[in-house]
């Protein structure tokens, strides 16, 4: 009944999520949320569904080809690096919408590929490399190098436009 899924779905997001958090297996986290959201919030998961038009393999391939891309790039340009791309989730996006009292237009890391290289030169010069590869969108590049943030994260956050004119980020 619909009762029961709006039960279990609280349920889920108040103890089951946090404990797969815990336990280090996200994906499972993911797919809790997203399904807890779904029956939580059924009309603003479907506006979310209705609003990002390519469905969910679509938008995983779209990063997968980015960081192939990336990665052939970075590494021709003799800088060794790892590189994982993800899609952000259904229930991150409305969290950060909500927190942030954002529209799904001005969130911009619905895609992003990290980038994980051995110094801070590499990570410069990646940044170098992938500037060249994409444009960057004015104003949004976050510098976590020269200004760590409070537990020592280092990290450049450029947003840039993708060639389909999609914006991703890369960390």
């Amino acid at each position: 009944t619909p009762a029961k899924q709006i039960e279990k779905s609280r349920e889920t997001m108040e103890i089951y999520s946090p404990i797969a958090q815990r336990l280090g297996i996200s994906k499972i986290k993911i797919e809790m949320d997203d399904l807890a959201l779904k029956y939580l919030q059924p009309e603003i998961y479907r506006d979310l569904e209705r609003q990002l038009t390519l469905c969910k393999e679509d938008r995983e391939e779209f990063v997968r080809n980015i960081a192939l891309e990336v990665k052939h790039n970075v590494a021709n340009a003799g800088i060794k690096c790892e590189i994982e791309g993800r899609v952000k989730h259904f229930f991150s996006i409305y969290k950060k919408m909500l927190n942030q009292d954002k529209t799904l237009d001005q969130i911009y890391d619905l895609f992003a590929v990290r980038i994980i290289v051995e110094s801070i030169k590499d990570c410069y010069a990646a940044l170098g490399v992938i500037h060249e590869m994409y444009k960057p969108i004015p104003g949004r590049f976050k510098d976590y190098i020269a200004m760590p943030k409070g537990n020592m994260y280092q990290s450049l956050h450029p947003t840039l436009i993708g060639r389909s004119g999609q914006p991703f980020e890369i960390q």
